[in-house]
């Protein structure tokens, strides 16, 4: 009796086993990976640096320049959190170009919140030489860090402390206000 029961036993477990263990399926997969987008779109705290690798080559990126992009961040301290907000307000091209340039993480975050694009022309260049392949990208964003702003008329001249421009003085006591 006691065989028996260890025979049906081991027998459920290798079933078990074999079952657990079969291949994933095409199907299996692009669910798993649906799901995992929907959750990262949800929380994008939740984003993994395999986010961003699943990003940049869903994005057009090589695979290998998109391992080299991440692996080039984590050693940075960039966060996945700052390249999926840099991905969904810019691209893949310029997040490449910015995470090889050895851009900071402030500087990407100061970005993000103005709204701006570095000189990607410019940084394509430091990019270049850190090894990425930067060669045939054309640029999705536009290049210029900031708008122009208009020229404005100088600002009227201070001769020391305690003076208004003119040569007028700030009065300091209620007793002053007279003089």
């Amino acid at each position: 009796m006691v065989t028996v029961l260890v025979l049906v036993v081991t027998a459920a477990t290798v079933v078990s086993a074999l079952v657990a263990a079969r291949p994933a399926t095409e199907r299996s997969l692009h669910r798993a990976a649906a799901r995992r987008r929907a959750l990262v779109e949800a929380q994008p705290t939740r984003a993994t640096y395999a986010d961003i690798l699943t990003e940049l080559v869903a994005d057009g990126v090589s695979r290998e320049q998109a391992r080299f992009v991440t692996e080039k961040a984590a050693d940075d301290g960039i966060r996945p959190f700052t390249m999926w907000l840099w991905l969904r307000q810019f691209d893949a091209r310029a997040l490449s170009v910015v995470v090889a340039a050895d851009l900071p993480h402030q500087d990407l975050l100061m970005h993000i919140g103005n709204g701006t694009v570095p000189d990607l022309e410019e940084l394509s260049l430091f990019a270049s030489a850190n090894g990425l392949d930067v060669a045939g990208a054309e640029a999705a964003v536009a290049p210029t860090a900031a708008p122009v702003a208009e020229s404005r008329r100088p600002m009227p001249a201070v001769f020391g402390p305690g003076t208004l421009p003119g040569g007028g003085r700030i009065a300091r006591r209620r007793g002053d206000l007279a003089a």
